[in-house]
């Protein structure tokens, strides 16, 4: 539960990544924006590699 949580965190996060580019193309987005959404990119990343090899082990 807490890796779909944290995979929706992502998706919203991305997509206001997308949003304030389309609103301001000329700004830099915020540093915080980009930080949060590395961060969420990292753990749901993470847990996919973790995922694989649990199912790799029961093959």
């Amino acid at each position: 539960m807490i890796i779909f949580l944290t995979g929706l965190a992502t998706v919203s996060a991305l997509v206001s990544c997308d949003v304030l580019r389309v609103l301001k193309p000329d700004k830099a987005l915020p540093r915080p924006v980009l930080v949060i959404t590395a961060a969420l990119l990292a753990i749901v990343s993470i847990s996919v590699v973790v995922q694989l090899v649990q199912l790799a082990q029961l093959a």
